[in-house]
């Protein structure tokens, strides 16, 4: 039982580490994209959200 519950905390560090990872990954690419629209002079086109109009804004 001791076993099963060592691999469990293994795994489970494991892929939050790799959650980790990925996040940092998909961030840089984010920003290389930005720096390849702004080289090639694409504009950023945001469509509206309807978290623009929020009712909790002050």
């Amino acid at each position: 039982m001791v076993e099963i519950n060592i691999w469990l905390i293994v795994i489970l560090a494991v892929a939050f580490l790799a959650a980790i990872g990925a996040w940092l990954n998909t961030r840089i690419i984010i920003k290389d994209l930005d720096k390849i629209k702004a080289h090639l002079g694409i504009k950023e086109e945001r469509t509206p959200s309807i978290f623009d109009n929020d009712l909790d804004k002050e």
